[in-house]
């Protein structure tokens, strides 16, 4: 059986620092997201594809903070780390000395791999999923 839950903030069993990365996720998509739909992005590299993009993760993100729900926090930051794989196989595919851009992704990268499995986590202590369902 679940224990209570004291933090509003947070999903059942989603730590404070999962949710404030969550949050981050939400304000970095509305803002290189909402620029892009009035057709000037903030960054010269960025297409209006790539922003678009931005602002549907933080829509999901920000429907997933709303709902206070493991399973949605999980597939966020499951798509997070997809989406950061990505990005670090193309900065090293323009330029394979691009190290900061490639290493500042792969730290979004590795932080969302650890929120998600914090989600994953929360959902197998809440009891809504078993190990043996994966």
């Amino acid at each position: 059986m679940a224990q209570s839950h004291k933090n509003k903030f947070s999903p059942p069993g989603i730590s404070i620092w999962v949710t404030i990365f969550l949050w981050i996720e939400i304000a970095f998509g509305f803002v290189l997201g909402i620029p892009a739909l009035f057709g000037s992005g903030l960054m010269e590299t960025h297409t209006i594809g790539w922003d678009g993009r931005e602002l549907g993760d933080g829509v999901g993100a920000l429907v997933a903070a709303f709902l206070r729900d493991a399973a949605a926090c999980l597939v966020i930051f499951l798509a997070g780390v997809f989406r950061e794989l990505s990005d670090a196989l193309e900065a090293f595919a323009e330029k394979p000395d691009n190290f900061v851009s490639a290493g500042g992704v792969s730290v979004f990268m590795f932080i969302g791999a650890l929120c998600a499995l914090a989600s994953y986590c929360a959902l197998r202590f809440n009891g809504i999923i078993r190990g043996s369902e994966i």
